[in-house]
């Protein structure tokens, strides 16, 4: 009797999304889907394999410490235009995505149910509590298929400042602080001007004024 061979932790999770893929496109393709978001899905997907397997293959070469990503030099990041179809980002949205069937169900609950049974595998926990990057695909592959993630995906919240304690007033002192005027700045001394200053001479009217009152004075005799 020949014993079946265990497929591994990548195989495993190969199959869960590649079903997915093919479940949700077929439906979609049924149902009247955009093409171009049935595309973008089926992309998303993929790229999940792919990084799935990388992330297994480098954990396998050095389990101890996570791969490092090599820094690079900034390069100017040149303008894009917005995307004309984004998908979509809230809770559960590849399950609302395709409606379900009587017959059929819904094309994204079988792998949301494979997904679940693989986070219960102690080897993909393993993998998840010493390599970040496992732990930033599962995140929002939880999120797009409604599944509550567990407690080590889970984000650590960040500690809130606490507020400044009122004072207390036993420890103030209950005398108001006795009003001083204050003291102002001696005034500082004027520049001397660059300029030599001019004797100032009488303008012609305050001439003419003094002859007047001379003229003017009772003890002015011919």
């Amino acid at each position: 009797m020949t014993e079946t061979p265990t497929l591994s932790l990548t195989d495993r999770f190969a199959a869960i999304i590649r079903g997915l893929r093919n479940d949700v496109c077929t439906r979609g393709f049924q149902t009247g889907l955009n093409q171009l978001l049935l595309a973008l899905i089926s992309t998303r997907l993929t790229r999940i394999i792919e990084r799935f397997a990388a992330i297994v293959s480098r954990d396998r070469a050095n389990p101890a410490q996570p791969a490092e990503t090599p820094s690079r030099k900034p390069r100017p990041t040149p303008k894009r235009e917005p995307a004309p179809l984004r998908l979509p980002y809230h809770f559960a949205w590849l399950l609302r995505l395709v409606p379900p069937t009587i017959t059929q169900g819904n094309a994204a609950v079988n792998g949301r149910i494979g997904i679940q049974s693989l986070l219960d595998d102690p080897e993909l926990l393993a993998l998840i509590a010493r390599n970040r990057a496992a732990g930033r695909l599962f995140r929002p592959l939880c999120h797009m298929l409604g599944i509550q993630p567990p407690p080590l995906l889970r984000r650590p919240k960040r500690p809130r400042t606490p507020n400044p304690a009122p004072p207390d007033p036993n420890l103030t002192d209950p005398t108001p602080p006795i009003n001083q005027p204050r003291r102002r700045s001696p005034r500082a001394a004027p520049r001397p001007s660059p300029f030599p200053s001019k004797p100032r001479t009488p303008p012609a009217w305050d001439q003419q004024l003094a002859l007047h009152q001379i003229l003017a004075t009772r003890d002015f005799q011919f």
